[in-house]
Order: structure tokens, then sequence, then C-alpha cells
């Protein structure tokens, strides 16, 4: 294949580390995935399988996640539940304006708690809550807020968190 931006190489396959900013997230790294990289430009295209799956472990892995949710990841989770601003507003009975500050990353204004377990609730549907539930508890008795640093890896046709 050429690369698409220079048009004047062929692209090199090689396995790698690739930190996924296509999440909206800093913090995401995929694991041993395939990357194409232009030896003319240095370009590179990450090879990601099953994007669907990768982006609900990634939503399950900051439901467990036992600190506060930073702005990317409110912002991450809302988008993984395919609602805009105006929905997540209306959902939870605020403002967009609400929405906005709380995903904002200058000056953000904090998720109250319940706004918090709440939206770990909607995000975790699907999988049993008694696998989450007692940690809710812990969850909201827990100021400090940090992002997440999380690895995911693809291996037998499934993504996963990385130990």
């Amino acid at each position: 294949m050429t690369c698409p931006q220079c048009q004047q190489a062929e692209l090199v396959a090689g396995r790698e580390n690739h930190l996924y900013l296509e999440s909206g997230l800093n913090n995401v790294t995929l694991r041993d995935i395939t990357v194409r990289r232009c030896p003319h430009c240095g370009a590179s295209f990450a090879s990601i399988p099953r994007v669907s799956e990768l982006h609900r472990a990634i939503a399950l892995a900051l439901v467990h996640k036992p600190e506060r949710l930073i702005p990317a990841e409110i912002r991450f989770l809302r988008k993984h539940l395919g609602w805009s601003g105006a929905d997540f507003a209306r959902k939870f009975h605020c403002s967009p304006s609400q929405i906005s500050r709380w995903e904002r990353d200058i000056n953000p204004t904090p998720m109250s708690n319940a706004y918090e377990l709440l939206l770990r609730t909607l995000v975790a549907q699907g999988e049993k809550i008694e696998d989450y539930q007692d940690r809710m508890e812990d969850i909201a008795t827990i100021n400090e807020v940090r992002p997440a640093v999380l690895a995911m890896i693809h291996e037998q046709s499934h993504w996963r968190l990385a130990a």
C-alpha cells in the first residue's frame, strides 16, 4: 500500500504500541498492534481491529477505575453512550452548560458523586451490576481526580485492559 500522505513509498507494517489519541483520551495505549509506517515521510497508520469492542472495553475500564472521572473521561463515556451534550443534559435533568463545565479541560466543574455514579451505572449496563456495585460506594467518597492510565491489548479477537 502506498503512503496516502506523500504518495512516495510503500508502507512498512510492524507491531508496536500506539497512543490512542483518536479516542479523545490522552492516556490510552494500544499494545502490540499493527502500525504501518512510511519510510519516506514518517507518517504512521494504526490498524485497530474491532473499534466498537475496544471502546466498550475502555468504557468499562473507566467505570471500574477507583478515582473520580476527569473531564475527558466524562466526554468519552457520554459519546460511548451515543449522546450529544444536549441528550446528556436532558437525560440528567441539567443544562447543556452544566455538561460543558463537566467536560471542559480548562477550569472544569467537578461532576457530583451522584451524577458520576449514575453515569458509571448507565455505561456498565449489560454487565452484572454485582461485579462493580461494591466499588461504587468507595468511589463516591474519593475526592481525588486524576486520569486513568490505560493500556489496552487485542488478543484472541477481543480487547481487554492489559495488566
